[in-house]
């Protein structure tokens, strides 16, 4: 009775380790299509994100809608999506947002035992073209804010450079400071309306951009003291670090002239400015040294396309004005306030809020 006994268990035993054996290889064989779902998925995800992304990037740079959905159709197949699974409706354009699908049908290796012979893969991204919240490429001259925003489109900006106190330039009028252009002649063709805006030491500043140790960017103007060969260099070059807002940067209210060639050399270019809202915000290590050291707190990226070096610039007052106001020549940067969306940061990132016309903008990927 014994031995029948023991024969039967160990009949069942070898059933039972059959059945286990049959069981670990199916989860094992669903482990391995499950895995290569998720790769095959992980793959179209990349391909939806670079395509998106660069679809937003054509948005940026305003070469319509129709060939930023032929560059996100280019970079599905570039990036393992076939044509053929390209539907109607993958890519999509809203205002300055993009939405695209990348899809593939993923064959399954043990699943079609069970008759599941494939898996439909799919995976969506956002992108945006807004105002960027983050840039490099910027031009060492900060700009009050609200003294940028109430200049006109396309209206030229003097950038005051006064080499002494007999050059600074002011205007009050009872007693209450006003715009420089209350005080001096800025409309020289008298039509009725100014000519150009004076940015002077108050209304401007020099940056002292932090060093940047950016592999892919490389700084070739690092900070040697605010002086004028870094200002000289920076104009030159741009910067090539990443600014995010809002930020603090250092800086000098002071003169800094021999930039000459420099601001030549760019003519005709679009540069992205930081816009300021508040000086001495505090928190960011500077450079710089003197009495006309400052911070300067960064809340927008504003465009300006630039004229050139004005070696003797002049303001005449205006008539009726105190004897104290006189003529003042000096040297100036003229720009103009860009709002054709020419600035664009290619290394720069966005929220997805639309740009102001006269805003940096930049591409990226968004929720």
């Amino acid at each position: 009775m014994k031995h029948y006994l023991l024969h039967d268990q160990q009949g069942q035993t070898l059933l039972q380790f059959a059945f286990l054996i049959v069981a670990l290889f199916t989860f094992v064989a669903l482990a391995v299509d499950v895995g290569n779902v998720y790769a095959e998925r992980r793959t179209m995800q990349n391909a939806a994100d670079a395509a998106a992304l660069a679809a937003a990037r054509e948005l940026c740079l305003q070469t319509g809608n129709a060939a930023a959905i032929a560059k996100a159709r280019d970079y599905l197949m570039r990036n393992g999506v076939a044509e053929a699974d390209i539907q109607a409706g993958d890519i999509t354009i809203e205002g300055n947002r993009v939405r695209v699908t990348a899809r593939e049908t993923a064959t399954t290796f043990i699943a079609g035992l069970i008759g599941i012979d494939t898996v439909d893969v799919a995976a969506v991204a956002n992108s945006a073209c807004g105002g960027a919240n983050s840039t490099c490429s910027l031009w060492p001259i900060a700009f009050e804010y609200a003294i940028y925003d109430g200049v006109q489109c396309g209206e030229s900006m003097v950038i005051w450079d006064a080499d002494n106190d007999n050059d600074k330039v002011t205007c009050e009028i009872g007693g209450v400071p006003r715009d420089i252009c209350d005080c001096y002649d800025c409309d020289l063709d008298d039509d009725g309306s100014n000519d150009f805006a004076v940015m002077t030491d108050i209304s401007r500043g020099w940056m002292d951009f932090p060093d940047t140790s950016s592999p892919v960017f490389k700084d070739f103007c690092a900070s040697n003291g605010c002086g004028a060969s870094e200002l000289a260099c920076r104009l030159l070059n741009d910067y090539t670090g990443r600014i995010e807002l809002p930020a603090c940067i250092a800086g000098l209210r002071g003169v800094k002239a021999g930039v000459k060639d420099e601001v030549n050399s760019r003519s005709g270019e679009f540069v992205g400015i930081p816009l300021f809202t508040s000086i001495n915000c505090g928190g960011s290590e500077s450079h710089c040294t003197g009495k006309e050291a400052e911070s300067y707190y960064v809340t927008k990226f504003g465009c300006v396309s630039v004229s050139g070096w004005i070696h003797s610039f002049t303001l005449n007052p205006k008539p009726g004005m105190p004897k104290s106001y006189h003529k003042i020549t000096t040297k100036a940067i003229l720009v103009t306030k860009d709002c054709s969306g020419k600035c664009f940061a290619s290394c720069g990132a966005t929220d997805g809020t639309p740009a102001q016309p006269w805003e940096v903008r930049a591409a990226s990927l968004i929720q």
